[in-house]
């Protein structure tokens, strides 16, 4: 089977990628033991050690990780939106040597030995490589007949 097709990488597609993505990231839980920790720190230090300069700095800092886990999706997607990546198309082909991508000229092959796991999302899949780095891949580009294709060439890997 051979199966060609491209998208564009627009804030849609960020998003999406980013709400699929996060039930299986390490993200997906505040920080409570950070801020707790920063927090008793800053008042040991203002009360304490009478360091009120390092005692505000750490409750800057711990605000700064309870503002930086409520916008993270905010601020992930304004990020992947300033990249170079960002509105360019993306061609994918999917075919007996695995997964590959085209884009910017630069083409990258993950061969199906190279794919450690496959995640299903409710929008898309997940493909885990070798080294743990993820990338999504949303149905909306795909068809039943490709993703199938998918899911058969992970179970016939050897372990």
């Amino acid at each position: 089977m051979k199966y060609n097709t491209s998208y564009i990488l627009n804030k849609e597609y960020f998003i999406e990628s980013y709400e699929q993505s996060l039930p299986f990231s390490d993200r997906r839980k505040p920080k409570y033991g950070l801020v707790v920790f920063l927090a008793v720190l800053a008042l040991f230090s203002i009360y304490q050690l009478q360091q009120h300069y390092v005692g505000y700095f750490l409750v800057a800092l711990a605000v700064l990780e309870v503002v930086a886990f409520t916008y993270q999706k905010a601020w992930w997607v304004a990020r992947q939106r300033l990249s170079r990546a960002a509105g360019n198309e993306v061609q994918l082909n999917v075919d007996e040597q695995g997964i590959s991508t085209i884009f910017n000229g630069k083409k990258k092959l993950q061969s199906w030995s190279d794919i450690h796991d496959l995640i299903a999302t409710d929008k898309g899949i997940i493909v885990v490589n070798n080294k743990g780095h993820r990338h999504y891949l949303s149905n909306s580009i795909l068809n039943d007949e490709v993703i199938a294709f998918i899911n058969t060439h992970k179970k016939q890997k050897p372990l």
